[in-house]
């Protein structure tokens, strides 16, 4: 049942991109099951079986080698033997568990046996590739249902495993379904050195190391491993930029720009961010202000953490020329992974305001903030909402209540390009005299997402 489930995973991933890697040939496929298939061959290496059959796939889909009896060629390919032995030519039906090569030079074929068999390629693969064998090019993934892939291992993280393949793009495999790993690179790998919690804080002691092999009567077991090519320093971040420029009947300028940039290791997390907006209409200044923050978080597990923050705002239409914010609290991390985050806080802080009519303030207000990601769409569409917000305790005459959120989407132009669409609302209880309650702001902006 594993098995069945498995392939039309990947089936399902091959229709929605990623082109076949090996140049393919009309044959015919015998299983041990029964099943005849008739279609395109994608080549075979490291135990799997690429092959689209007629009516069914749009792409290949993968097949253990194990499981073929019989199998035909109707152009010429390169087999190649576990012994190193080359033959090239068509392949021929012979009785079950056998194939016979019949080579141009030679009537009389090679019968051979299909467990001797290492890998099978088209002529053009094979003169391309110069005679080389594709696996010292690819790593190996074996699954405790007997399940073999191969492709570019990327990484492993929260017990997924992300392979990089040709014939599927990038698919993800639940770790603890892996039984052993080949690698035709050194993986760096963190280590479980305890398999207990004695200190009570989620954290389990772990070191690094560096291996070609994961598995197996010698190799580390992978029940031990945490990380796979995860740097033990991390940082991700991006930049938005968007606006606007009419010139005619009406004369309009927009422009709105932000960044947000996290660093953190596995107990101590950093963050910086800003933003900046300009408007005008017909010559005359519509719109300016900016605000930034930075902050830090310590965990004392992996949900619990202290957080300190400032926090910065600057609004020329609300007659705001500072406002800093400085805060301690504590936070508690909800959700935590590559497709899902969210994080919760709360806590003291401390308010300097400089206005240009009504002078200087400081207060004491109690502040909290959300930050929720989620992948809608997995590598597509990500939907967020971040929100801050704070109340003045009446010490220094000042009781207002002050928030800022933001909530949309961003949506994959082209690998780490995307577009983002937002939508952010900002209030203030007790405003300048003549100015408004809120402001509110929707924004279009084209982003570049990095990370390590």
């Amino acid at each position: 049942m594993r098995l069945k489930l498995f392939i039309v995973f990947l089936s399902i991933s091959l229709i929605s991109g990623g082109g076949p890697l090996y140049a393919a040939v009309s044959g015919q496929i015998s299983l041990k099951d029964g099943t005849i298939l008739k279609g395109k061959i994608f080549g075979m290496t490291n135990g799997v079986l690429r092959v689209r059959a007629a009516a069914s796939m749009h792409n290949p889909i993968p097949l253990r080698w194990k499981e073929v009896t019989g199998l035909a060629t109707e152009e010429p390919v390169t087999v190649v033997l576990n012994t190193g032995e080359i033959y090239e030519g068509r392949i021929q039906l012979a009785e079950s568990g056998r194939i016979q090569v019949l080579r141009d030079q030679d009537p009389a074929p090679v019968m051979i046996t299909l467990n001797s068999v290492k890998a099978i390629k088209s002529q053009k693969e094979a003169t391309a590739a110069g005679e080389e064998s594709e696996e010292e090019e690819l790593d190996e993934i074996t699954l405790k249902n007997d399940m073999h892939l191969i492709g570019t291992i990327v990484s492993m993280e929260e017990k997924t495993l992300t392979i990089k393949t040709a014939y599927a793009g990038d698919i993800s495999v639940q770790w603890d379904e892996v039984e052993q790993v080949q690698s035709r690179t050194p993986l760096s790998i963190q280590v479980f050195e305890e398999d207990q919690d004695f200190n009570g804080d989620d954290f389990l002691q772990t070191s690094r190391t560096t291996v070609t092999a994961l598995g197996g009567s010698e190799g580390i077991s992978p029940a031990r491993v945490k990380t796979i090519n995860i740097p033990e320093l991390r940082y991700k971040g991006n930049f938005d930029l968007g606006g606007n420029r009419t010139k005619g009947n009406t004369d309009t300028t927009a422009v709105n720009a932000s960044t947000d940039n996290t660093v953190w290791t596995e107990r101590h997390r950093g963050l910086m961010n800003g933003k900046y907006a300009f408007a005008s209409a017909d010559g005359d200044n519509t719109a300016k202000n900016a605000r930034g923050t930075l902050g830090y978080d310590y965990f004392f597990t992996k949900r619990l953490f202290s957080t300190a923050k400032e926090y910065l705002e600057y609004d020329k239409f609300q007659g705001l020329k500072i406002r800093s914010t400085t805060g301690l609290g504590l936070g508690y991390q909800i959700f935590d992974s590559p497709s899902h985050s969210l994080s919760v806080s709360t806590g003291p802080a401390f308010v300097y305001q400089k206005f240009k009519e009504t002078g200087t303030t400081k207060t004491v207000t109690a502040s909290w903030g959300v930050d929720w990601e989620y992948d809608l769409i997995a590598d597509r569409i990500r939907v967020f909402h971040r929100q801050k917000g704070f109340r003045d305790l009446g010490v220094g005459d000042s009781t207002a209540l002050r928030w800022t959120s933001e909530q949309g989407a961003r949506i994959e132009v082209y690998g780490k390009l995307y577009l983002k669409v937002a939508f952010e609302y900002r209030y203030n209880s007790d405003p300048e005299p003549g100015k408004k309650k809120s402001d509110e702001a929707f924004i279009w902006a084209l982003g570049y997402e990095f990370s390590s």
